[in-house]
């Protein structure tokens, strides 16, 4: 038999069909992760997830007039030596400004900011979300230092408590908490904007969010429950609440403290 060319490629192609149904093929899926796995982005948030179309809040508090419905403080009392308003330069308008002097140590100093409402206040941020129908809530935050400070790692997390009648002793409390997928500014001096979804009307814990460690029955969707319906207070946490962090001292500001109502 002749070489030729035409016989070369017959030949070829024989060749190839008996080494596949040897061997068998492969396919290169390193372009698709298998199911269940967890990606970078779900370990690692960052800022630069898009945020959703959203509406107008139906209430959010400015600051302006120096007023703050609800008493938002990182100290959780307004009434602070370190906490100042600032009339401008927030997002826009006026601001709260958690101020710091390494040198007097006049600063917010903690392993995790929380800017949250006063223990024993009511307002529009708290009580009965399922009845109240919340949708959203959100708030606008800004880092200014100190130099060096760390903010890597810490997405923005909002934990919802009810403390059972008692506001000042936490051993009987209930919280829930939703871990963000956006992390916490960082020390630009520019202000971020967060909105978190809340899924008030679930009569079961929704997926995503958790009751704390130490705290409740027992039984999730009970605990989720009481929560929902009776909310004393709303911190927007800086981290994972179930992580501990290193003590820092920080200069922080926050601006236009929002809840949406599915009114």
């Amino acid at each position: 038999m002749k070489c030729t060319l035409k016989n070369m490629a017959f030949f070829s192609l024989v060749l190839a069909a008996v080494l596949l149904i040897a061997f068998g093929c492969t396919v290169d899926r390193g372009m698709n992760a298998p199911d269940g796995a967890i990606t970078d982005q779900a370990t690692q948030p960052t800022d630069e997830l898009a945020k959703p179309v959203i509406g107008e809040p139906t209430f959010v508090e400015t600051f302006d007039k120096h007023s703050n419905i609800g008493g938002w403080s990182y100290f959780g009392n307004p009434d602070n030596r370190i906490e100042v308003y600032e009339p401008k330069d927030g997002n826009p308008g006026a601001f709260i400004h958690a101020t710091c002097d390494p040198q007097s140590l006049k600063c917010l100093d903690t392993y995790a900011p929380q800017l949250r409402t006063q223990d024993g206040v009511s307002s529009i941020f708290t009580g009965d979300y399922r009845a109240k129908k919340v949708a959203m809530v959100g708030v606008d935050l800004v880092t200014f230092g100190p130099v060096n400070v760390t903010t890597e790692a810490r997405p923005l997390s909002l934990l919802l408590r009810n403390d059972n009648g008692t506001p000042t002793d936490w051993t009987d409390d209930v919280v829930t908490y939703w871990i963000g997928n956006r992390n916490i500014p960082h020390e630009s001096g520019q202000f971020k904007e967060y909105v978190i979804e809340i899924p008030s009307q679930s009569t079961t814990l929704p997926k995503g969010w958790g009751i704390m460690s130490g705290y409740g029955t027992g039984d999730d969707d009970a605990d989720w429950n009481k929560v929902i319906t009776d909310v004393s207070q709303i911190t927007f946490f800086y981290g994972n609440p179930e992580m501990f962090f290193i003590f820092q001292q920080w200069e922080l500001g926050f601006d236009n403290a929002a809840i949406w109502l599915d009114e």
